[in-house]
């Protein structure tokens, strides 16, 4: 049948004791919801005002269905046609919350993906290049730089994102303790790890080869050109490493320290080594901070993105906080203090702005100064209650703030990441606070992601009726398979001039948008994207268990 994209819902479905919205954009009144294995109206509710969507500059209309809890397969009517269809059932992201981390498995540079764990995306292992020429002299060279994953929907691999997704994947495993049952159907499942912890080892083993001895960690490993759209075994172009940067040997000093400690337990080798690894890499990057340039700028012959920033305080924060709850040791402690002094957020979370993660490290510390954690837990709190006033206002009930005088708006190159990210300080609080005040937001927030949104877009592949299906991403464009693999999450709207995409002309910022291979600023993929999602549906799937 067709749908009215005109109103909006959940596309994966609602808990039955939790808050059931959809949103229409073209009529109120009365709306009904409609059982679709029985063709039959089973709840009548009525939209009495219209609400200013200020982001779109249009009235819209809530169906609030809330008292509705029976479980079932429904879809939302008004005299205009009928939604897409939605369940509501307990624990509605219970596959795809694995689902978005086994996406890294299907990242995995130099490995073979067999049928067996990859069903029809499987391929032959890649970039089996062992060494790789440093740049920009190229006289030198990393004797291995074999394995990994393919940060985005080209070849590279980075540093900087690679931290990032490490303190997502270690936190779940802390956090939820759920996840630690997961089978993901990956080589490693089975051998008494989480799977959550063997698929981050895939990755933690290319970043300890790209650590030099007196402790650097070299940037990011790229061809000087980004490959055609083919398979990641075809790409035989020469790969470069880059040079040490600051953000990338700061901030994998911190990763590696919480890696170590997720490992304890599992491979107490293993885990020392990373642990040596990030002391080595703290004490370069703070003996380092007044010789290498803070920014790290781009070194040919190495292409691909950047991923530079202007400030590396924030993984020095993070790393202080990562060492003193790994050790125990106070000179750590004094460090992150001296850190907070500087000027960066403190509640933030991403792969540029990391300080959030050392906040929430610090806030779990034992042992830690009671008055500084109160102060690093207020700024958490602060963040998390002017996000939460945002879903508040916000029409589609999505913690996204829209432009104004002051500020643009929140659809940006990976605005879908940005939301999430957002959501880091709101979990933390909820976490250290012990409190489900937040909840509804994370939910409403997850709700857009799966299609409450003003384009009925499901940004998550495989998963809801109208979903991504052409990612800018090269395996997936190229393998001959239809449908791209599941559980990827999209980078969303972006309406910023210069990015916007092809057709966004005129349209508001929430629906610049457009599901094309080409349309990298708004629809690649990328690894961090994908853990930042993958810890915000951890929380939801935690609590609904």
């Amino acid at each position: 049948m067709e749908y009215n994209k005109d109103i909006a819902v959940n596309q994966v479905g609602y808990e039955p004791k939790h808050s059931k919205v959809a949103v229409a954009k073209d009529i109120g009144g009365e709306f009904r919801v409609i059982d679709i294995e029985k063709d039959e109206i089973v709840y009548t509710g009525r939209a009495d005002k219209p609400v200013f969507d200020t982001t779109n500059e249009q009235n819209v209309y809530k169906y609030d269905f809330s008292e509705f809890e029976t479980c079932g397969k429904y879809c939302i009517e008004n005299d205009n046609g009928r939604s897409y269809p939605f369940e509501i059932k307990q624990n509605v992201y219970k596959d795809i919350f694995p689902a978005m981390i086994k996406m890294l498995y299907f990242q995995r540079c130099g490995f073979e993906l067999e049928e067996k764990y990859a069903g029809v995306y499987k391929h032959a292992a890649c970039h089996l290049q062992k060494s790789a020429k440093i740049a920009p002299d190229c006289t030198e060279s990393l004797p291995d730089v074999t394995g990994g994953w393919h940060d985005a929907g080209d070849y590279g691999r980075y540093i900087t994102p690679a931290n990032q997704c490490i303190h997502n994947l270690c936190y779940i495993n802390e956090l939820y303790p759920s996840s630690r049952a997961m089978n993901l159907n990956i080589p490693e499942s089975g051998n008494g790890v989480p799977d959550v912890l063997n698929e981050a080892r895939w990755e933690l083993e290319w970043m300890l080869k790209m650590q030099d001895m007196n402790g650097g960690v070299h940037h990011k490993l790229c061809t000087t050109d980004f490959p055609d759209l083919i398979m990641p075994e075809t790409d035989k172009a020469e790969i470069f490493v880059s040079p040490v940067s600051l953000q990338a040997t700061a901030g994998f000093a911190a990763s590696m320290a919480a890696a170590s400690r997720a490992w304890r337990e599992y491979d107490r080798a293993f885990s020392d080594r990373m642990f040596g690894a990030s002391i080595r890499a703290y004490d370069f990057a703070k003996a380092n901070i007044d010789v290498i340039p803070v920014e790290y700028k781009e070194v040919p012959p190495c292409g691909g993105g950047t991923y530079g920033d202007a400030c590396c305080y924030d993984e020095l924060y993070w790393a202080a906080a990562e060492l003193f709850r790994t050790t125990g040791d106070k000179k750590y402690e004094e460090d992150f203090k001296e850190f907070y002094k500087e000027n960066f957020p403190k509640d933030k979370a991403g792969a540029y702005d990391q300080g959030g993660y050392g906040s929430l490290c610090y806030c779990l510390c034992e042992n830690a100064d009671e008055k500084m954690k109160a102060q690093v837990l207020a700024d958490l709190v602060e963040a998390a209650d002017k996000r939460y006033e945002v879903f508040e206002n916000n029409a589609y009930e999505v913690a996204m703030k829209e432009a104004n005088e002051s500020q643009e708006s929140d659809y940006y190159w990976g605005s879908n990441a940005g939301l999430t990210n957002a959501l880091f300080a709101m979990i933390s609080a909820a976490k250290l606070l012990k409190t489900d005040h937040y909840d509804e937001c994370i939910r409403g927030c997850a709700s857009y992601l799966f299609g409450r949104n003003i384009i009925s877009k499901c940004y998550v592949t495989g998963y809801g009726s109208d979903s991504m299906m052409h990612p800018h991403h090269r395996a997936a464009e190229s393998d001959g398979v239809e449908a791209p693999m599941p559980g990827y999450i999209s980078g969303g709207p972006n309406d910023r001039p210069g990015q916007r995409p092809w057709d966004a002309e005129g349209k508001p910022s929430a629906a610049c948008y457009i599901d094309h291979v080409w349309s990298f600023t708004s629809n690649e993929v990328a690894i961090y994207w994908n853990t930042s999602a993958a810890f915000v549906l951890g929380y939801l799937y935690e609590i609904d268990k």
